[in-house]
């Protein structure tokens, strides 16, 4: 389980571009509709760098530590 925000958002935003990426490969190569970027190759290019950079968000997400725990002082007064 995450325990900080930059986790959860480093795992949201990598989600995202990788849902991203794979709508780019499947609008444009499976339901044969046209480049929204102009260009089949250029598309392609996007998409891969969304499905790369998603999955490296993802994995980084879930290999963060905890936020650290400050030990208690136990001076005694």
């Amino acid at each position: 389980m995450l325990r900080n925000a930059r986790g959860r958002i480093a795992l949201v935003l990598g989600v995202v571009m990788v849902a991203l990426g794979a709508w780019l490969l499947a609008s444009a190569f499976v339901l044969r509709r046209p480049p929204i970027t102009g260009k089949p190759l250029l598309d392609a290019a996007f998409a891969f760098f969304f499905l790369l950079r998603g999955a490296m968000n993802v994995r980084s997400a879930r290999r963060l530590p905890a936020m650290p725990v400050r030990p208690r002082d136990h001076t005694e007064e």
